[in-house]
Order: C-alpha cells, then structure tokens, then sequence
C-alpha cells in the first residue's frame, strides 16, 4: 500500500530494475499480503485476505512457475512463512509458492541476470558508503535453503555488488513495529524505542539525507520524523545509480 500510493518511487525502482534484468511483470491487482491485518490481531480478516492474494496469484500464473518478488519485508514474509498456519488445508499449494516467492533483493541475487544489471550501472558514479537499517522482519529472516543470502543479507550483498560500501546500522527497531506507532495512544512510546538506539546512532554518525537506506516502509517514516532524515529503500538507490549511467 505505501509503495503504490505514498511513496511510488519504491515501485517504480523495483519494475525498472526488473524490467531491466529483462523481466516482464506482471503485478497482482490485490494491495499488500495482510501483514498489516496479522499484527493488529485481525487474524480473519487476515485469513480471507490470504485467500484473495492466493487467487490473484493463481488467476496469473495457473501453472505455478512463476517467482513471486516484492519490496516490503513485511509482506513478502507473511505470503512466506505466515499464510499456512492461516491456511492449513492449503498447505502444499503455500509450500510450492514460499520456495518462489523473495525480495527482490533475494530474488535478482538468485538471477542469472545480475551481471547485466551490474554491467548498467558498473561506471555509475556513487557516495562510496551507505547506511543501511532493515525491517525488523528482515533482520529476523532465517538462512535460505539454497546457501545464498537472505534477509539483512541479501540487500547488503546486493548494495555490495553495485560498489557500495554497506554500513549494516546495530539499532533494533525503529520503534513503529507495523501499526504500532501510528496509533495516536502509541506514538510517545513508540518515539522512546526509537530514541533507545536508532535516532541517536544517526546524530552520532552524523548521517545526511542520502546516506541512508531502509527497507521497510514504516521504519523510513520513522527515521523522518524522529531523526529528521530521509532514508530511502535501497533498491531506489541502486536504480538511481544504474540510471545515472545511462
């Protein structure tokens, strides 16, 4: 939801980084995974959710062989990890869609098509290091099966290859936890967990408006209004440095 209609450059980084590895994509009609439903307890509304994004994915691909990529942490490990305890009779078809479905980060790392996306933005001029904060969830993402990186990871790894130096930021949560912090009743405590690690690290460091980069859409707001500095998802990042090659 945030990526489609508060912040689209995240959306628009990830189809021309995409489209440039040489992909077509198709996008699902249905908005987000149901992360945001699961974390205020809306385990229903969470479940029927599910359903709708299954056959959404079904309707565009019936033969089960595409990857399913997103941007958002949150959601992309909620179609990942959570949607077979909401749907158990369903589970072989969630079984069959988990081992396909990553970040694109995780996903163009995994790609064949890697090197030409790196060979676009190889003489691109950049800042030499870039602070990254992950989502909670990203952070929490266990070793993928096939040995490559995942998680916290993969977008380092990522950020790595187009010749930035990634200083990987030991702060804990921003303090919004999904929905958490935009509750009015939680918005002061929700400013001490940031203030416990995170907003100072980034007056200690000195940050400036893009050094940094965070992939979750909720800890981007959070580093704005806590530590008044704009961080970007790193994938706008890395489109950004291909395109100034061009």
């Amino acid at each position: 939801m945030f990526s489609r209609y508060l912040e689209p450059e995240v959306e628009q980084a990830t189809f021309d980084l995409l489209h440039t590895a040489g992909y077509e994509v198709k996008v699902l009609p249905i908005v987000g995974a149901g992360a945001s439903l699961l974390s205020k307890g809306f385990v229903d509304a969470a479940r029927k959710h599910a359903e709708k994004v299954l056959s959404e994915i079904r309707a565009l691909d019936p033969d089960s062989t595409l990857s399913v990529v997103g941007c958002e942490p949150p959601e992309v490990y909620c179609l990942k990890h959570e949607y077979s305890a909401l749907l158990p009779n369903r589970r072989a078809e969630l079984e069959s869609i988990s081992k396909r479905a990553w970040l694109v980060d995780e996903f163009l790392l995994r790609d064949e098509n890697l090197e030409r996306l790196q060979q676009a933005g190889e003489n691109a001029p950049h800042n030499d290091i870039i602070n990254f904060h992950p989502h909670c969830h990203q952070r929490a993402e266990g070793p993928s099966e096939d040995g490559l990186p995942s998680g916290t990871a993969a977008t380092m790894e990522l950020l790595r290859r187009f010749g930035f130096q990634v200083n990987l930021l030991d702060t804990g949560c921003c303090g919004m936890a999904g929905t958490f912090g935009y509750d009015a009743d939680h918005y002061e405590l929700s400013m001490q967990v940031g203030e416990l690690k995170l907003f100072p690290k980034i007056r200690e460091l000195g940050i400036r408006n893009g050094e940094i980069v965070s992939s979750g859409s909720a800890c981007r707001l959070q580093i704005k209004q806590g530590a008044g500095k704009t961080a970007e998802h790193p994938l706008v990042v890395i489109a950004r440095h291909i395109a100034s090659n061009g």
